[in-house]
């Protein structure tokens, strides 16, 4: 059942030429006689009469009317698809959704949303506000929005980045400076003992532990929730523990040890035990950096 479209104005004759009179005190206090044969009652009443049309139309809004409307939204060069009724529902619902889409980029959201769409190679995307990623990360630069583009996995890069630059450009503000790049990459080794359940195969364990590392840290289908490794996001030596710990085949997990080529990144506890890698807020841990994995096995004594 469609619904019925609300009077704009549901005001008659009667109820205008009565609000005109309970005006005359406030606006004309010498005026005193009110009576229909009074020059200014009839002028009051002509305007009443005036008005209740007006009203009339504007709750009765044509299909001209409509058609006008949406040339006003969609451009002087707009032309209605057809003259029915069912084309006029089909161009109002069209313009609609014009209105509807994004096409504008102001925002950090703006600019991740608008990338994700630029593209169907276009995984992930992170937003730097007031930075030019492609000069430096850390210093603000007012005007500067830099986006971290990750590609799927059948995705070339540098394709990928030149169609998102090419996307945002003309949605961009005229005062704003993107630059697209890759994602940033954090080197990490992982090393871990392992000792095996008394009826695994020893020489199983190693592929399957490289595989689950390689898969929880994976920048499209990593982290906990397996929508890719967070951007940002720190490695916790408790959670390669965890990880391994949960392997088919593994009693339990004597050592984890975590490198990187910058040692500042290490976190220790006050005693010195490590207990985690940082990773800045525009960076990832993928399958990429994992430059070596040593995994051994350690027999029960």
């Amino acid at each position: 059942m469609p619904l019925t479209l609300p009077d704009l104005d549901d005001r008659r004759y009667a109820d205008l030429v009565e609000e005109a009179r309970t005006l005359i005190p406030g606006y004309a206090p010498e005026w005193t006689n009110h009576n229909p044969s009074d020059p200014g009652i009839t002028l009051i009443e002509l305007f009443a009469w005036l008005s209740e049309m007006l009203i009339y139309r504007l709750n009765r809004v044509s299909d001209d009317n409509l058609r006008t409307f949406l040339k006003l939204l969609n451009g002087k060069d707009w032309t209605p698809s057809g003259m029915t009724p069912e084309a006029l529902a089909a161009d109002i619902r069209a313009s609609v959704q014009a209105l509807r889409r994004q096409d504008r980029a102001v925002s950090c959201d703006d600019f991740e949303a608008l990338a994700l769409a630029a593209d169907a190679r276009v995984a992930r995307v992170r937003c730097l506000p007031r930075r030019n990623a492609l000069i430096d990360f850390e210093a603000e630069q007012p005007g500067h929005v830099s986006l971290i583009v990750v590609p799927r996995h059948d995705g070339d890069l540098s394709s990928v980045i030149e169609a998102v630059a090419a996307y945002l450009e003309p949605r961009r503000l005229l005062t704003t400076f993107v630059h697209v790049l890759g994602p940033q990459s954090v080197p990490v080794d992982i090393e871990a003992t392992m000792v095996p359940l008394p009826d695994a195969e020893p020489g199983g364990l190693l592929p399957r532990a490289a595989t689950a590392l390689r898969a929880f840290l994976d920048p499209l289908r990593g982290g906990e929730q397996q929508t890719g490794w967070p951007f940002g996001r720190n490695v916790f030596v408790s959670e390669i523990y965890q990880l391994l710990d949960q392997l088919p085949g593994v009693d339990y997990v004597t050592e984890v040890m975590l490198a990187s080529n910058d040692s500042a990144r290490l976190i220790h506890d006050a005693q010195g035990k490590q207990i985690g890698l940082t990773v800045k807020p525009h960076e990832l841990v993928s399958t990429r950096t994992l430059t070596a994995m040593a995994v051994t096995i350690q027999e029960k004594g």
